[in-house]
């Protein structure tokens, strides 16, 4: 039963996209499955960021950088958005924000653009009534992001949950909340940014990975509740 609950979102999903497929020829649904995620991850990618800002925002925070790669339309949207700059390491990141001393601001900053996840099993249940590939695909990228993001904003999301049930957490603890598992890791073991590498900190990561695991996988589970809510609705 706990199995069952735990898997519920892979199995509609594995579920669905076997349905998607077998709808049309293999080779031509793989090319607009493909087509879709492509155009569905080139729109996601700055949407995702922007709603960060808005997150900040709405949590009474303010933004002051946004860091979009061109590629991603970061060239336009500096001409809309005055925060947002055109380049980084990284995709998309939100890169200057003032939560004043609000770790909820903060959470909802890091988890406001996974809301574009919950309606996506709902939706691509949609697009195998409709018999359209592309939709599917282009619904992946959202869908998929809190597994995508288990390293980097779902740890993040871990370690602000975790900061506050911390013991004895200074100044130097919240130096653990991170976007990024790998340069967290890097740090620790380098002894970067002034971060040593102690047993706590190894631990600290460690369990905010947990934690955000954890987060990803409610959120997932909302998507399936709200596709079987949609059923349900359909048929009374």
């Amino acid at each position: 039963m706990i199995t069952k609950i735990i898997t519920a979102p892979g199995r509609s999903f594995l579920r669905l996209y076997e349905t998607i497929l077998n709808q049309k020829s293999i080779s031509k649904s793989l090319l607009q499955l493909a087509l879709g995620l492509a155009v569905g991850w080139w729109l996601y990618v700055p949407i995702h960021e922007l709603m960060h800002a808005a997150g900040c925002y709405l949590g009474g925070g303010t933004v002051s950088a946004l860091e979009v790669k061109a590629v991603y339309g970061g060239g336009l949207l500096k001409t809309i958005f005055p925060f947002v700059t055109s380049g980084g390491t990284y995709a998309g990141r939100l890169t200057g924000f003032d939560t004043n001393g609000s770790d909820l601001c903060y959470f909802l900053t890091v988890f406001l653009p996974f809301i574009l996840t919950l309606p996506t099993l709902m939706l691509m249940e949609k697009s195998c009534r409709m018999r359209s590939v592309f939709f599917f695909g282009f619904l992946l990228p959202a869908f998929m992001a809190p597994i995508i993001s288990l390293t980097g904003d779902f740890l993040e999301l871990g370690g602000i949950f975790l900061y506050q049930i911390w013991p004895d957490a200074t100044p130097a603890t919240r130096l653990l909340i991170s976007d990024d598992l790998f340069r967290l890791f890097g740090e620790i073991s380098q002894h970067k940014n002034g971060l040593q590498a102690t047993t706590g900190n190894y631990i600290f990561m460690s369990v905010s990975f947990t934690i955000g695991a954890f987060l990803a996988w409610f959120t997932l589970s909302l998507t399936e509740l709200w596709r079987a809510a949609s059923n349900s609705d359909r048929n009374p």
